[in-house]
């Protein structure tokens, strides 16, 4: 999904949820490209600099936290506040942050 996808940011597409969300809450319009996905997505979903989140440089471990290639313990990700919430999230495509299965990062409840 690119940055003019949604309605909010110029989409031909109709996203009338995600152009409430945006009108009625915040909207990513500082965000940082870290050059590579996983660094990338990691930011994306937990607001922190990729070295915060333990995926410094995609998913190989090279003994330091920053790098330790997974989703540490001290970030959540926007599903895990979210569902705190009360709201649902799923999740479509690949996951690629992180050669460590983490636990609770994203619960995928279908209904």
């Amino acid at each position: 999904m690119g940055f003019s996808d949604i309605g909010c940011f110029g989409s031909e597409i109709n996203t009338p949820n995600l152009d409430l969300l945006a009108k009625e809450g915040i909207r990513f319009t500082q965000f940082y490209n870290a050059s590579r996905s996983c660094p990338t997505r990691t930011s994306l979903l937990t607001g922190l600099y990729q070295h915060q989140t333990g995926v410094g440089d995609m998913v190989n471990n090279l003994g330091y936290p920053a790098y330790q290639g997974y989703l540490n313990s001290s970030c959540v990700t926007i599903a895990e506040v979210l569902k705190s919430a009360g709201y649902k999230t799923y999740m479509s495509g690949k996951w690629h942050e992180g050669s460590k299965q983490a636990t609770a990062i994203l619960e995928i409840t279908l209904t």
